[in-house]
């Protein structure tokens, strides 16, 4: 199947997004107080009661991370540690290809700005390597709604 222009340009956009993000955490790599920091992928999207957060954390228990959200509803940040549990680290004489990342970790998240959220129904469900976060939106005063009729 052949893919349109648009595809075709959304696709190299992606691509030159991951690989430029990678070549500025190798030459800039974040310090922190504990050592190097590495950035986990991240997907926000909205539906029509949530926004999603769904955090690529293959390797790492629940809890191995850490979860918070900003006073202001702005920002959720994901921070813990992943371990390399190789038995045979010690018996590696050369490495070829390194592109797991191992160590402490921190992902700050962007919200939208126009969607309120209702933090104190926030939940998180770890699963195949994914972190799923869902944020239900808050109804607005005077915003229309649709009821269900028993």
């Amino acid at each position: 199947m052949f893919k349109s222009y648009d595809e075709m340009l959304e696709e190299l956009e992606r691509e030159m997004r991951r690989v430029s993000d990678d070549m500025l955490l190798q030459v800039f790599r974040i310090s922190g107080p504990a050592g190097d920091l590495w950035t986990p992928r991240v997907d926000v999207y909205e539906t029509a009661e949530d926004v999603i957060v769904k955090v690529c954390a293959a390797g790492l228990a629940p809890e191995q991370m850490e979860l918070t959200i900003s006073s202001d509803n702005r920002f959720l940040t994901v921070r813990g540690m992943r371990v390399e549990q190789d038995d045979d680290r010690d018996k590696r004489i050369r490495y070829y290809q390194l592109e797991v990342y191992y160590g402490p970790f921190e992902r700050i998240i962007a919200l939208p700005p126009d969607v309120p959220i209702h933090r104190d129904k926030l939940s998180a469900k770890y699963k195949d390597g994914f972190l799923k976060v869902v944020l239900p939106k808050r109804q607005l005063a005077g915003e229309a709604r649709s009821v269900d009729i028993e």
